[in-house]
């Protein structure tokens, strides 16, 4: 599930072990996506956004601490609740800059209250796991090749960037069906082919 603002809503897609089952489809918000999915009767929900806050005081969630560029790859940090109110209280398109947190959040909320499992992923990392870095590639070429490489069967010859990333949240989920994944911290990230078996930090 690729998460955006409350304009942009979100992008999901349905995969198992061979290929997409439905979507990418963009749906305004998270009842639409609870309408939606729950059809499929999903095992697990991989939803690109974080299922927390940052604590009190904290710039940014642990979990995050544990991503660099030289470990796996860089990322956004998630703010605190203070630091999302004082965003919001900013003037202009400021006031929305973590809409996505926040709408992602509600997603949550309402994927818990419909009994679907979800995890808390992050497509660029899992790319990464399953290509390498991006270095200066492009981040469309790059997440392309990146999603050719899983061998999906069924996937579209043309989708924009929240249609990949839906996919992306997709496979993750499933690899962590698999038991193929390492979490880091609350955020879980496939393994690299070749590697069996979940990875304890």
């Amino acid at each position: 599930m690729d998460v955006g603002g409350r304009r942009k809503g979100f992008h999901a897609a349905v995969v198992d072990d061979r290929r997409l089952v439905a979507g990418p489809t963009c749906l305004p918000g998270p009842a639409a996506v609870v309408e939606w999915i729950a059809p499929w009767q999903p095992l697990v929900v991989g939803v690109d956004s974080p299922c927390s806050l940052a604590e009190a005081g904290k710039t940014m969630r642990d979990c995050e601490r544990l991503f660099s560029p030289r470990t796996l790859c860089g990322i956004r940090p998630t703010p605190s609740a203070s630091t999302l109110a004082r965003q919001r209280r900013k003037r202009g398109a400021a006031a929305t800059y973590y809409e996505w947190i926040e709408h992602g959040l509600e997603l949550y909320a309402a994927l818990r209250e419909a009994k679907l499992t979800a995890i808390d992923c992050f497509p660029t990392a899992s790319w990464t796991r399953w290509l390498g870095p991006r270095r200066r590639e492009s981040r469309a070429r790059w997440s392309t090749r990146a999603l050719a490489s899983r061998k999906l069967r069924d996937v579209p010859s043309r989708l924009n960037q929240d249609g990949r990333d839906a996919i992306g949240a997709a496979l993750t989920a499933c690899a962590y069906t698999l038991k193929r994944y390492e979490p880091f911290g609350e955020m879980v990230v496939p393994l690299p082919d070749g590697r069996g078996g979940t990875r304890r930090r």
